[in-house]
């Protein structure tokens, strides 16, 4: 490994057509400044070169310029990973264990492998590529991570649980009447519970998945998925927006009535 080495997880951004550009110009600046200094015939392996790896549709491409990647990006169905990376020979031929490197990974299907790396024995190289390539993407941040929170998929779980409560309760007022058994009512009630709790196992996972993809770690904006991809967030914002006001206004209207049978047995 070089002697200098930054690196940082990123989250949180909408990538339009634009900000690959703008990001693909800082990867471009940053070969140039190690270039600077090397001829054209080095076979030191001082020399960078840089390329682009973009997966979409089930299939990817390594391009060595913007002008094919941003044709890729516009041609894809659904853009799932792109890569940046300015790497020189040296870094190529030991596997990265010396030389220099600037990669910056985005991923919308694994949150986890979305990084920034940048290593070299150039720490001034190292600070100003890192500090460039966070210039630009803070561009791109959006607020999704307001959502992607653990809060979020704890307060589903709980909403999903009181509902399939007051389901059990409803559902066993109207089964019981109908039964000849002692216990009707306990029995109606337990036995939707546990149909729902085996059900909500499921839902619960699809809501969350369906939060995560309209709410994305990172997503890819295209010409012709922005206004689908803003609709659904409306959608789904507005749905939590209301099932929050739901039960927060169940819970005053519950704590009120607690309050005012304690009023009244005190007086």
């Amino acid at each position: 490994m070089a002697h200098f080495l930054r690196d940082q997880h990123i989250a949180n951004l909408s990538v339009t057509a634009d900000n690959l550009a703008q990001i693909s110009a800082v990867f471009i600046d940053r070969k140039m400044m190690l270039n600077a200094n090397v001829p054209e015939d080095d076979d030191t392996g001082k020399r960078a070169i840089l390329s682009y790896i973009i997966r979409f549709d089930n299939k990817g491409y390594r391009v060595f310029s913007v002008e094919d990647l941003l044709r890729y990006f516009h041609e894809a169905k659904e853009v799932e990973r792109l890569l940046f990376t300015v790497e020189t020979g040296e870094s190529l031929r030991s596997s990265r264990q010396i030389g220099s490197v600037l990669e910056l990974r985005l991923d919308e299907k694994d949150q986890n492998s979305c990084f920034l790396t940048v290593t070299s024995d150039d720490k001034d190289w190292v600070d100003a590529s890192f500090s460039a390539v966070q210039d630009v993407l803070s561009k791109c941040m959006n607020r999704n991570g307001w959502i992607r929170t653990n809060w979020i998929a704890f307060g589903v779980q709980i909403v999903g649980v009181t509902l399939g409560f007051i389901l059990s309760l409803w559902a066993a007022t109207k089964i019981a009447p109908r039964l000849s058994i002692e216990n009707s009512f306990v029995f109606s009630f337990l036995f939707v519970l546990l149909i729902f709790s085996n059900t909500w196992t499921y839902l619960n996972k699809q809501i969350l998945r369906l939060i995560n993809a309209a709410f994305p770690n990172i997503k890819f904006l295209r010409l012709g998925n922005e206004r689908l991809h803003w609709l659904l967030q409306t959608v789904i914002g507005g749905a939590i927006v209301a099932v929050v006001l739901y039960v927060f206004g169940q819970a005053a209207a519950f704590l009120l009535e607690v309050l005012g049978a304690l009023v009244n047995k005190n007086l």
